[in-house]
């Protein structure tokens, strides 16, 4: 289980009003959203119309509080945790929307469709990530432990996200595909606003890895006792738990099983190499861009250098090990090529481009 800062404790008589708000305020809200979006596209509807066009989602809402109603679980106290790894996901994910926004008025695009694109990013993100790791670790979710016994009963394994699983390349290829599609779809360049978004993608990488450090998730291969920087993680943590399953658990946890060996905190790296990204990025990239697509090959290039360099300082073999590299090493240098490739081919539009003027 995840650490958790503190717990949201609703008392059993509060509950169902609460579930029932939560449901009306969901409702409305997306009729609004769908309300504004059909207004700015010149076709406004009624309240009516919006509700009635989002009558699967309301259907599927009301079975759901139903299902719960019925099973008990809205007659009783309910406690939700508040987890440093999901918050601090939460803040990347605010802050780098409004960074987006700002680029895209500063650029003259429309917030509104970086807005819009960066929802169905954070969806297929979350989702890529989740599939990446379980490809890694198909073995974990498909064989004898494929099940896990939760109070509502047993669930598939893969569906046990409070368990830990996302890899952060699994959720950037969903990502740019998602991304690629949606913008071809409402026949938008793609490159343009890749380059807007993608400094920031570094700037959230740099707030999520600090997550993953309060998580005790991605931790980092054991370190000299002795370095003033190096990282001891408690048994709520993610990197303690799974150490204490390995065969030889001794070797990884204190004498006293209070917290794990010393291990260098390879979070926190690739967080700072991360904010210096950006920082390249927005002062030295994006002022001197001479074609569209040179922020996102840079990016490509930059993270896929880091990356495989942190992944030299990672512990968690679960990732996937292959022929001596990590998978996310190998990914690294699949997508450094892919940045590359960009990279030349925009150099040889601009050079074409300008020997056309010249010609």
């Amino acid at each position: 289980m995840l650490p958790v800062l503190f717990q949201i404790v609703i008392p059993a008589a509060l509950t169902l009003p609460l579930a029932a708000v939560a449901a009306v305020a969901l409702v409305v809200g997306r009729a609004f959203y769908y309300r504004r979006a059909s207004a700015r596209e010149k076709r406004p509807v009624s309240w009516g119309e919006a509700l009635w066009s989002d009558k699967g989602a309301i259907l599927a809402l009301a079975l759901g509080l139903g299902l719960a109603w019925r099973s008990g679980l809205l007659a009783e106290e309910v406690r939700l945790p508040l987890h440093s790894y999901g918050l601090m996901l939460a803040l990347a994910f605010i802050v780098a929307i409004w960074l987006a926004q700002r680029e895209a008025v500063r650029v003259g695009q429309d917030p509104q469709a970086v807005a819009d694109l960066s929802f169905w990013i954070l969806v297929s993100a979350l989702v890529g990530s989740r599939i990446y790791f379980i490809l890694v670790n198909w073995g974990d979710y498909f064989g004898a432990n494929a099940w896990v016994v939760t109070r509502v009963g047993r669930i598939p394994r893969l569906l046990a996200v409070w368990e830990g699983g996302l890899v952060f390349y699994g959720g950037f290829i969903a990502a740019a595909l998602t991304g690629w599609w949606y913008l071809r779809k409402k026949r938008i360049p793609f490159l343009p606003y890749a380059d807007t978004l993608l400094p920031s993608v570094a700037f959230g990488q740099f707030l999520g890895r600090i997550g993953c450090f309060g998580a005790g998730c991605c931790w980092g291969r054991a370190a000299d006792p002795g370095l003033p920087w190096s990282a001891k993680f408690p048994p709520e943590s993610l990197a303690y738990q799974s150490l204490a399953q390995r065969a030889d658990p001794g070797r990884w946890l204190s004498a006293d099983h209070l917290h794990t060996v010393a291990l260098h905190p390879v979070q926190l790296y690739e967080s700072a190499g991360e904010l210096a990204i950006f920082l390249v990025l927005v002062f030295l990239i994006r002022p001197n861009k001479r074609f569209h697509g040179q922020v996102m090959a840079a990016w490509l290039m930059l993270y896929a250098i880091l990356r495989a360099t942190t992944e030299t300082f990672r512990g968690d073999i679960e990732r996937g090990v292959v022929a001596g590299l990590g998978v996310g090493q190998w990914t690294s240098i699949a997508i450094f090529a892919v940045g590359a490739a960009i990279w030349v081919a925009g150099q040889r539009r601009t050079r074409q481009a300008l020997a056309a003027l010249e010609a």
